[in-house]
């Protein structure tokens, strides 16, 4: 009668694991201030310790590192797996290690690979993949989506926070972007995942948006921009925290319960109760 009981509790476990849902692991986050524009190294930095103070130990996200260029390199490459959905946050600048300078290697870059495996940029300040002084310009964003023709252009562009922007960022309000995204622009599989406040106030029928989350439909690679304005005091650090934490984090599944974690707990329970 015991086996029995063994064997059905087995099959219970079993029927109960599979219906849980898959935890993807959870989401790894570089903050890179090394170098940066439209925004001073000082007050970037200042804006990244918001950030990892409240995103660092908090559901769903892994380990949070702020360092330079060369750790950077060696950690997008390590996080290149598909679909991870591993985030790195840029100040205005994306250095030469992951994107040669220039559009050099315009297929193929390791953060281009990064991306394409399904991970995450996330910007602020200056136009996204743009480079110091010109490096990359327009080619960088265009090169990374392979969308030729994509610009961020429209100074002073005004943005009405979403009924989305209400819900997952509180701290945004309406404001001026310079550098918005064009999602009238948008091809080859990229679609707008969620905006925050858009030149319309609505998700639908806007053709800028900023902050907000575009996601390849293919790759699952997916690019957050927020606040990319010229040297302006906006809570940069403090709304890419919440769209991590509010949004993100549950888009990309990490917060799902892990079926290896809840097995002992299934078969403890099972055990007790013979």
């Amino acid at each position: 009668m015991r086996i029995v009981f063994i064997l059905v509790g087995l099959i219970c476990i079993v029927s109960i694991v599979l219906c849980i849902p898959q935890a993807n692991a959870q989401v790894d986050v570089f903050v890179y201030t090394e170098t940066t524009q439209w925004i001073g190294q000082a007050a970037a930095q200042a804006e990244a310790d918001i950030l990892i103070g409240m995103i660092t130990g908090k559901n769903g996200i892994g380990k949070v590192v702020n360092e330079g260029a060369g750790a950077l390199e060696e950690w997008t490459q390590n996080h290149t797996k598909k679909k991870e959905n591993h985030i790195i946050v840029l100040f205005g600048d994306i250095p030469p290690v992951i994107y040669p300078q220039g559009n050099a290697k315009p297929e193929g870059s390791i953060a281009e690979e990064y991306l394409d495996a399904g991970n995450t940029f996330a910007n602020t300040a200056d136009y996204m993949f743009w480079g110091l002084q010109n490096r990359n310009a327009e080619g960088g964003l265009q090169n990374m989506m392979d969308i030729p023709g994509i610009l961020q252009w429209d100074d002073d562009t005004p943005m009405k926070v979403t009924p989305e922007g209400k819900k997952f960022t509180p701290t945004l309000k309406d404001y001026a972007v310079d550098r918005p995204f064009h999602v009238d622009q948008l091809a080859n599989d990229w679609e707008l995942e969620i905006a925050f406040a858009t030149n319309t106030g609505e998700a639908e029928g806007s053709t800028r948006c900023d902050p907000c989350i575009l996601r390849n439909t293919k790759t699952e690679a997916r690019l957050i921009q927020a606040y990319q304005t010229a040297n302006q005091d906006d809570p940069k650090g403090e709304v890419l925290a919440e769209i991590i934490l509010n949004y993100y984090i549950e888009a990309v599944g990490a917060q799902a319960v892990d079926p290896a974690k809840k097995l002992p707990t299934l078969w403890g329970d099972i055990k007790s109760r013979r």
